[in-house]
Protein backbone atom coordinates (compact mmCIF):
# COMPACT_ATOMS: atom_id res chain seq x y z
CA UNK A 1 0.00 0.00 0.00
CA UNK A 2 1.37 3.38 -0.95
CA UNK A 3 1.39 6.38 1.39
CA UNK A 4 -0.64 8.82 -0.71
CA UNK A 5 0.36 11.88 1.32
CA UNK A 6 3.94 11.40 0.11
CA UNK A 7 2.96 12.03 -3.52
CA UNK A 8 2.53 15.41 -5.24
CA UNK A 9 0.10 15.60 -8.15
CA UNK A 10 -0.06 18.37 -10.73
CA UNK A 11 -3.52 18.55 -12.32
CA UNK A 12 -3.75 20.47 -15.60
CA UNK A 13 -7.05 21.36 -17.28
CA UNK A 14 -8.52 24.50 -18.82
CA UNK A 15 -12.07 23.64 -17.66
CA UNK A 16 -12.44 25.07 -14.13
CA UNK A 17 -15.17 22.59 -13.07
CA UNK A 18 -13.12 19.56 -14.11
CA UNK A 19 -9.98 21.00 -12.54
CA UNK A 20 -11.78 21.58 -9.24
CA UNK A 21 -13.43 18.14 -9.29
CA UNK A 22 -10.13 16.35 -9.91
CA UNK A 23 -8.35 18.38 -7.25
CA UNK A 24 -11.07 17.59 -4.69
CA UNK A 25 -10.91 13.88 -5.53
CA UNK A 26 -7.13 13.65 -5.25
CA UNK A 27 -7.24 15.61 -1.98
CA UNK A 28 -9.95 13.26 -0.70
CA UNK A 29 -7.65 10.32 -1.39
CA UNK A 30 -4.87 12.10 0.53
CA UNK A 31 -2.58 13.29 -2.26
CA UNK A 32 -0.83 16.66 -2.23
CA UNK A 33 -2.14 18.62 -5.20
CA UNK A 34 -1.38 21.67 -7.27
CA UNK A 35 -3.33 22.84 -10.30
CA UNK A 36 -2.62 24.63 -13.57
CA UNK A 37 -5.21 25.95 -16.00
CA UNK A 38 -3.07 25.72 -19.14
CA UNK A 39 0.06 24.06 -20.45
CA UNK A 40 2.26 27.13 -20.01
CA UNK A 41 1.23 27.43 -16.35
CA UNK A 42 1.96 23.73 -15.85
CA UNK A 43 5.42 24.06 -17.43
CA UNK A 44 6.19 27.00 -15.15
CA UNK A 45 5.18 24.94 -12.11
CA UNK A 46 7.21 21.96 -13.31
CA UNK A 47 10.29 24.17 -13.40
CA UNK A 48 9.83 25.35 -9.81
CA UNK A 49 8.28 22.34 -8.02
CA UNK A 50 8.81 18.59 -7.87
CA UNK A 51 5.87 16.34 -8.79
CA UNK A 52 5.41 12.59 -8.78
CA UNK A 53 2.33 12.52 -11.00
CA UNK A 54 0.90 14.76 -13.70
CA UNK A 55 -2.68 14.44 -14.89
CA UNK A 56 -3.17 16.68 -17.90
CA UNK A 57 -5.82 17.53 -20.42
CA UNK A 58 -4.54 17.36 -23.98
CA UNK A 59 -6.27 20.19 -25.80
CA UNK A 60 -5.92 23.56 -24.04
CA UNK A 61 -5.15 27.13 -25.01
CA UNK A 62 -1.76 28.54 -23.99
CA UNK A 63 0.17 25.32 -24.27
CA UNK A 64 -1.41 21.92 -24.82
CA UNK A 65 -0.81 18.71 -22.92
CA UNK A 66 1.85 17.55 -25.35
CA UNK A 67 3.91 20.66 -24.55
CA UNK A 68 3.69 19.66 -20.88
CA UNK A 69 4.73 16.08 -21.69
CA UNK A 70 7.61 17.39 -23.81
CA UNK A 71 8.81 19.39 -20.79
CA UNK A 72 8.56 16.29 -18.59
CA UNK A 73 10.62 14.35 -21.11
CA UNK A 74 13.50 16.84 -20.73
CA UNK A 75 13.79 15.99 -17.03
CA UNK A 76 16.27 13.50 -15.62
CA UNK A 77 14.75 10.02 -15.61
CA UNK A 78 14.95 9.60 -11.83
CA UNK A 79 12.99 12.82 -11.20
CA UNK A 80 10.52 12.46 -14.08
CA UNK A 81 6.88 12.33 -12.90
CA UNK A 82 4.43 9.75 -14.23
CA UNK A 83 2.22 11.40 -16.84
CA UNK A 84 -1.45 10.63 -17.53
CA UNK A 85 -3.57 12.25 -20.24
CA UNK A 86 -7.28 12.97 -19.80
CA UNK A 87 -9.04 14.49 -22.78
CA UNK A 88 -12.36 14.77 -24.51
CA UNK A 89 -10.82 15.79 -27.79
CA UNK A 90 -7.33 15.26 -28.97
CA UNK A 91 -5.55 15.32 -32.28
CA UNK A 92 -3.20 12.60 -31.12
CA UNK A 93 -3.83 8.87 -30.99
CA UNK A 94 -3.63 6.99 -27.72
CA UNK A 95 -0.72 4.99 -29.15
CA UNK A 96 1.16 8.19 -30.03
CA UNK A 97 0.53 9.58 -26.54
CA UNK A 98 1.89 6.39 -24.94
CA UNK A 99 4.85 6.35 -27.34
CA UNK A 100 5.58 9.97 -26.33
CA UNK A 101 5.82 8.93 -22.67
CA UNK A 102 2.31 9.04 -21.19
CA UNK A 103 1.48 6.09 -18.95
CA UNK A 104 -2.18 6.05 -19.97
CA UNK A 105 -4.77 8.08 -21.87
CA UNK A 106 -8.26 8.50 -20.41
CA UNK A 107 -11.03 9.80 -22.66
CA UNK A 108 -13.51 12.23 -21.12
CA UNK A 109 -15.84 11.52 -19.54
CA UNK A 110 -13.84 9.14 -17.37
CA UNK A 111 -14.20 7.61 -13.94
CA UNK A 112 -11.94 9.38 -11.44
CA UNK A 113 -11.68 6.25 -9.31
CA UNK A 114 -10.37 4.32 -12.34
CA UNK A 115 -7.81 7.06 -12.97
CA UNK A 116 -6.61 6.94 -9.38
CA UNK A 117 -6.46 3.12 -9.44
CA UNK A 118 -4.26 3.26 -12.57
CA UNK A 119 -2.01 5.85 -10.96
CA UNK A 120 -1.67 3.75 -7.82
CA UNK A 121 -0.92 0.65 -9.88
CA UNK A 122 1.91 2.60 -11.53
CA UNK A 123 3.20 3.95 -8.20
CA UNK A 124 3.11 0.47 -6.62
CA UNK A 125 5.19 -1.01 -9.43
CA UNK A 126 8.18 1.23 -8.62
Amino acid sequence: MIERSNFRVLIVDDEPDILELMEEEFNYYGYQTMTADCGNDAISKLRSHQFDIIVSDYKMPNGNGMAVLDEVNTMATESRPDFFFVSGQADISIKDAIDAGAKKFFSKPFDLDDLIKEIEKELSSK
